[in-house]
């Protein structure tokens, strides 16, 4: 963490502004930004999970397109 120490006769607004300079310099708010919505990669257990539904999923599409209850185009495209 940065510290700052309030010099005398210094203000708070000059003080706030000489530690927001620190922080970006150093490269936090970057760090903290880039970290927010990045996931952290899963461990084995996750990943085997991921892959077993991915594969059910196949499954359950090539049934309904072989039995004609669905068509290849009614899975194409449908992204959240």
């Amino acid at each position: 963490m940065f510290e700052v120490k309030r010099k005398q006769g210094e203000s708070f607004d000059g003080m706030y502004r000489r530690f927001q300079r620190r922080i970006q310099k150093g490269g936090l708010v970057k760090e903290v930004r880039r970290r927010r919505y990045d996931d952290p990669t899963p461990n084995f257990t996750g990943r085997k999970f991921k892959k077993v539904r991915g594969i059910k999923i196949a499954l359950k599409r090539g049934w309904l397109i072989k039995t004609g209850k669905a068509t290849e185009e009614d899975f194409r495209g449908k992204h959240r």
